[in-house]
């Protein structure tokens, strides 16, 4: 398993290589995850609601989603009007094909300094790959449970793009859990380019959803009795214009 973390002082890996693995801490200051606006951000993970179009019967997930566009030029985000997601079958097989309405973000959350730097930085990172650009953002809340007698599926419909152009998958929080290790795939030959556990609050990985596919293993708590969970804050990229 290849456990490097790149530290994204530039984004050439995400040109080369059509992924970033790296840590919050390295782009934008470890104290940004330490004050209070990062506490206040990420206690909103507590406040999520149960996913109830699991095809699988799955309860193991707790979600909220709201939409955003990031001009990129005027380093400009703007709340988008509420809406439910929808994927294509041919996207997601499992799920897709139908409109899923989730409770959007908390006001608090959808207005955090927090959210806002790091959308900010991958706009940023992304001018410097693909050029400057207005980017729809689809972006998910995820709490992944893990319980006795229901392993946690991040990535219920295996190895997958979501059909989009960039995915960000970023660690919130992992609780009393086994598993979940993330994967990033050349989508042409599914050789692994990357296997990593995303252990520390802020670690993320940025990878090109049309270069590349991802998955993730299913959790385990940890201990018997105990019930795990896994957080991350899903961002989903679509260039709108040039």
């Amino acid at each position: 398993m290849n456990e490097e973390v790149v530290t994204p002082t530039s984004v050439t890996h995400l040109e080369s290589q059509g992924y970033i693995h790296g840590k919050l801490s390295a782009v934008l200051g470890a104290e940004d995850l330490q004050g209070a606006e990062w506490k206040q951000f990420t206690d909103s993970w507590n406040n999520l609601s149960q996913d109830g179009y699991m095809a699988d019967g799955g309860t193991y997930r707790e979600r909220r989603y709201s939409e955003f566009s990031y001009d990129a030029t005027a380093d400009s985000m703007t709340l988008l009007p509420h809406v439910p997601y929808s994927q294509t079958k041919e996207v997601n097989y499992l799920n897709g094909g139908i409109e899923r309405h989730f409770d959007p973000f908390e006001a608090h959350v959808a207005d955090s300094p927090v959210l806002r730097s790091v959308f900010q930085w991958c706009a940023n990172s992304l001018s410097q790959t693909v050029g400057e650009a207005t980017w729809k953002i689809q972006s998910f809340q995820n709490r992944i449970l893990a319980r006795s007698g229901e392993d946690g599926q991040p990535t219920p419909e295996g190895m997958h793009r979501d059909g989009v152009d960039f995915v960000l998958t970023l660690l919130i929080e992992r609780n009393s859990i086994d598993g979940g290790v993330s994967a990033v795939y050349d989508a042409q030959t599914r050789e692994c380019l990357q296997e990593v556990a995303l252990s520390e609050p802020g670690e993320f990985l940025f990878a090109d959803d049309e270069r590349l596919l991802h998955s993730v293993t299913p959790l385990t708590p940890s201990a018997a009795d105990v019930q795990g969970h896994r957080d991350v804050l899903i961002a989903m990229f679509t260039r709108t214009e040039s």
